[in-house]
């Protein structure tokens, strides 16, 4: 039997050191945290599209298992594209634009030029004469405010040629960087994944081991007074002991004044929930306050028991030796 348990012992320890492991090796991998803290709440739904979900009012909509939430936390990270990077979306018709500027604009507008350069030449020839007069008669004005104009507009149709050369070179720049943004972003969407998953189902096996040691025990002292009989006075006392610190604990968290509604408050002054609007927002109760206050009043007392006894018995060991 004790070659039994000391395989059981040895399988428990090396999954837990390969489920730590595995939730190191994610962490490593994964971006900061801090480039998600002020994005998207983390257990807000996501379409299939990867748009976050809100209701008629404009409320989050919370997920509604742990696995939405770790999917909801990879489709974040592929929405960190803000600040002038592309969505895939965009960039396809960023390309489409790009090309429609080198294939369609950029030959248009360069044969508006080549078909005006020699009205635009002969132009600068007439207000360069008309310029060079002591005076000007009536058609003389209008000749040359007619060759300003037509000089004017072949330097706006160079301008915009000049303009769309240069869109070309922002839009190739602009597609490049949005491209390799995507490829991070995904990467790191799958990295967090990776150590959302750890992460889950490392509570997952803490949960089961707490199980497991919980039965164990209870199995092990009902074992242990079906063949000792002098023993069920011990676990009856530890019981009591047990009921005993629960009640405390209980009777000195609804002192606290949950049981008659008082709530803990956020930073805003709201009562503590879950939800961004006071108004809608789910609001914990009497039962979650008293659970959490019991069960840490329980831990308080719990370790001052065992600090106290570990004093106890090293003065007693003291004495005795």
């Amino acid at each position: 039997m004790r070659k039994l348990h000391s395989y059981v012992f040895l399988a428990f320890a090396l999954v837990s050191v390969a489920m730590v492991a595995w939730a190191i090796v994610a962490g490593w991998n994964a971006p900061d945290s801090a480039k998600i803290a002020t994005s998207t709440p983390l257990v807000q739904k996501f379409d299939a599209n990867g748009v976050a979900v809100n209701t008629e009012d404009d409320q989050p909509v919370p997920v509604e298992s742990a696995q939405e939430g770790i999917d909801a936390l990879g489709i974040i990270f592929a929405n960190q594209l803000d600040e002038g990077i592309l969505t895939l979306d965009a960039i396809e018709a960023e390309e489409e634009k790009l090309a429609n500027t080198i294939n369609k604009l950029i030959p248009e507008y360069e044969n508006k030029v080549k078909a005006g350069t020699e009205a635009a030449l002969a132009a600068k020839a007439t207000i360069e004469e008309l310029k060079a007069k002591k005076s000007l008669n009536a058609a003389d004005k209008r000749a040359l405010a007619e060759a300003e104009k037509v000089q004017a507009d072949f330097k706006a149709l160079n301008d915009t040629l000049n303009q769309h050369k240069e869109n070309v070179t922002i839009m190739e720049e602009n597609i490049a960087a949005s491209i390799k943004a995507n490829e991070v972003a995904k990467v790191n969407a799958e990295n967090m994944v990776a150590l959302a998953t750890a992460i889950h189902w490392n509570l997952m096996w803490f949960y089961f081991l707490m199980v497991f040691a919980v039965c164990f025990i209870v199995i092990s002292a009902i074992w242990n007074m079906m063949l000792n009989a002098g023993g069920l006075k011990k676990t009856i006392v530890s019981l009591v002991v047990v009921v005993a610190v629960v009640a405390i604990s209980y009777v000195l968290a609804s002192g606290n004044g949950w049981t008659e509604g008082a709530t803990l408050k956020d930073a805003a002054g709201y009562d503590l929930g879950i939800g961004t609007d006071p108004a809608t927002r789910t609001v914990f109760g009497t039962f979650e306050y008293m659970i959490a206050d019991t069960s840490i009043l329980v831990t308080y007392i719990t370790f001052a028991g065992a600090a106290l006894a570990a004093i106890f018995s090293a003065i007693r060991g003291i004495y005795k030796s």
